[in-house]
């Protein structure tokens, strides 16, 4: 079963699937890779990513974090891909 994250927004609430957490030896802080599976205008699911601090998200701050994120989604990606065989062509997080 997956972790869900429950996010609340004025009046709105949402549900997110988790895919992963860390925490970054270089900033001390520890983030978040969530998705509600929703697609964009090119078929690939959104993935949304945070700084957790406190039980709370936070926007991740500069170009240097959004790229570590994004370096570590590629990774568990491309580890993924291999462990069940799947191809380019089917649905990636972008």
């Amino acid at each position: 079963m997956k972790e869900k994250l429950i996010v609340q927004n004025n009046h709105d609430q949402k549900e997110f699937d988790i895919l992963f957490t860390f925490e970054s030896d270089h900033t001390h802080k520890q983030y978040v890779a969530y998705t509600d599976y929703s697609k964009d205008n090119d078929g690939n699911i959104n993935c949304f990513s945070s700084i957790l601090e406190e039980g709370k998200l936070l926007s991740i701050e500069t170009e240097k974090e959004k790229a570590m994120i994004d370096r570590m989604l590629q990774t568990i990606t491309a580890s993924t891909k291999l462990k069940y065989h799947m191809t380019d062509s089917e649905d990636e997080c972008i």
